[in-house]
């Protein structure tokens, strides 16, 4: 009597029996791969998701399909070569976490479940071969009903595309082209034509578009600059290209209107480059300054500069400006995102309970920890 085989146990384990290939992806702060033994630690629940955001795990799975099984003396580099050719499926999964950051796993259970019964029914009611030749389609239906699944904004999604396309050895999208020429000369081509794939193409490929982009930041249009910004914030472009963004928000910081949404774009494009000491020279003017009271700012430094809230002075200038200057579910929001994250807690309760804090940050403070305690 042969026992049958095991269910499986995880997301990985179940893909890869519907003969799929699976690289996940963190979506949270910015787009990121994760490594395969990041990925399966979390999966085991043994270890927590690298990046939290808002207390959950924004998950893009990249699947790709498995090619038929080849002989045995085929070449490991020609298989590679058809599954990167095959089309691939993507999933975006936001997953609870637990008080750690890791994988609440009766979630992961019920999930898997969901997956299965969805899979088994349907296999064994149709079991002819368009059914068995099209798993996909079957897995994003469980998918669709796991209520688990999330739409990223445009430019994240189409950063994980960009990203997707090179891990799998893909070129760039259609709109690339047109990206490409407008970084070399922005008066020469019309904007308005400009496609977010194709923005999302070019911040990917920033190092070898660097001369030009670093000549013509200053006059890109705003609606380009803009999202572009936004894709780059994935990016850890250099010191050439940060001053050219930094430059354009002093601009506008300095004049009678501000752009807070070219400034918060500003904010997010610089915020994986390794020219620390000129992002948080910049961080601090813009504390300082009138604009440093704007709730979309305030965000932005707090969901992607979490580095610079390492140095207390940075720290407590965006408390300060958050306490006095946003309503407390604000404050109660970004701060309980950033007490999760183990390397932040400290310095930030170390300002939160300086005798010394300002009276808008204490109020406020008091109030996240007993909250309904005033009116």
């Amino acid at each position: 009597m042969t026992s049958s085989p095991l269910p499986p146990s995880t997301l990985s384990e179940f893909i890869a029996a519907a003969d799929f290939n699976l690289r996940w992806f963190d979506l949270g702060r910015r787009v990121t791969p994760i490594s395969k033994k990041d990925s399966d630690a979390f999966e085991a629940g043994t270890a927590p998701w690298p990046s939290p955001y808002l207390r959950q795990a924004w998950c893009g799975l990249l699947l790709w399909p498995v090619t038929a099984k080849q002989e045995e003396n085929a070449k490991q580099e020609e298989k590679k070569q058809q599954e990167a050719s095959a089309e691939p499926i993507v999933w975006f999964l936001r997953l609870p976490l637990d008080e750690q950051g890791k994988l609440l796993l009766p979630i992961r259970d019920r999930f898997l479940k969901q997956l299965q019964q969805a899979l088994q029914p349907a296999a064994a009611a149709q079991p002819d071969k368009d059914q068995s030749r099209d798993p996909g389609k079957q897995l994003q239906r469980a998918l669709d009903d796991s209520g688990l699944m999330f739409a990223p904004p445009p430019e994240r999604r189409a950063v994980f595309h960009a990203k997707s396309a090179r891990f799998l050895k893909r070129p760039a999208s259609d709109h690339y082209p047109a990206a490409k020429a407008y970084a070399k000369d922005p008066a020469a081509f019309p904007w308005e034509q400009l496609a977010v794939q194709g923005i999302a193409d070019l911040a990917m490929r920033w190092k070898d578009e660097q001369a030009n982009l670093a000549n013509t930041l200053p006059r890109f249009a705003t609606p380009v600059l803009i999202p572009l910004c936004q894709c780059l914030e994935s990016e850890a472009i250099d010191h050439p290209l940060a001053e050219p963004l930094i430059r354009r928000a002093e601009q506008s910081l300095a004049s009678d209107q501000p752009d807070i949404n070219l400034i918060t774009a500003v904010v997010r494009g610089l915020s994986h480059s390794p020219a620390k000491g000129m992002r948080q020279q910049f961080l601090l003017r813009l504390l300082q300054s009138e604009a440093a009271t704007e709730g979309e700012i305030l965000a932005a430094i707090g969901s992607r500069c979490c580095d610079d809230l390492l140095v207390p002075e940075i720290a407590q200038l965006w408390l300060e400006r958050l306490s006095s200057s946003q309503p407390q579910e604000t404050f109660n929001l970004l701060l309980t995102d950033l007490l999760f994250l183990p390397q932040l807690r400290n310095v930030l309760l170390g300002v939160l309970r300086n005798p010394e804090r300002p009276e808008p940050v204490a109020k406020a403070f008091g109030n996240f920890l007993h909250p309904g305690g005033s009116s």
